[in-house]
């Protein structure tokens, strides 16, 4: 194997892992929340068991999301309760203390939308005991301290 060879293959690895290392240390570091959530359809025939989910966040604005445009990124400051609520949404990253936690968002007409967090692969023996809590049923999320947050899996109210 040449030089350039090793250098492409080692380029590589370094990209998958730079893609696989944060969401592992959200998962490994950062705190049990639940949010209240839609599933929006649990089945797919081309892409097999998983579900679409939007997250049911009333919008308080803060005082300086005025000026926020559809698609910019914003803060959500939740209350740390069985399921979140939301206190504060802001255009700058907020610190939470004691008892809150928040997510990074976008600002989606009069919703927020959390892409990374409203899709979850599932087995299809999963599929259906997810399917079968529709409407009765909380996302359960690990965040961190800086609003990153990685979806875990679907739970009971």
């Amino acid at each position: 194997m040449t030089r350039r060879h090793l250098i492409a293959v080692a380029t590589a690895v370094a990209a998958i892992l730079l893609a696989l290392l944060p969401p592992l240390w959200v998962r490994a570091t950062g705190d049990e929340v639940t949010l209240a959530m839609r599933p929006v359809d649990p089945l797919s025939f081309f892409r097999g068991s998983y579900m679409d989910i939007r997250y049911d966040v009333p919008t308080p604005l803060g005082s300086n999301t005025e000026d926020a445009e559809r698609g910019d990124a914003v803060y959500v400051l939740f209350a740390d309760e069985r399921p979140g609520r939301a206190l504060e949404v802001t255009i700058e990253r907020p610190s939470p203390t004691d008892g809150q936690f928040c997510l990074q968002g976008r600002l989606q007409f009069e919703q927020i939308e959390f892409p990374q967090l409203e899709q979850l692969f599932v087995n299809a023996d999963r599929a259906r005991e997810i399917d079968a809590l529709r409407g009765q049923a909380l996302a359960q999320l690990k965040v961190t301290g800086r609003c990153q947050a990685v979806l875990i899996d679907i739970v009971p109210k």
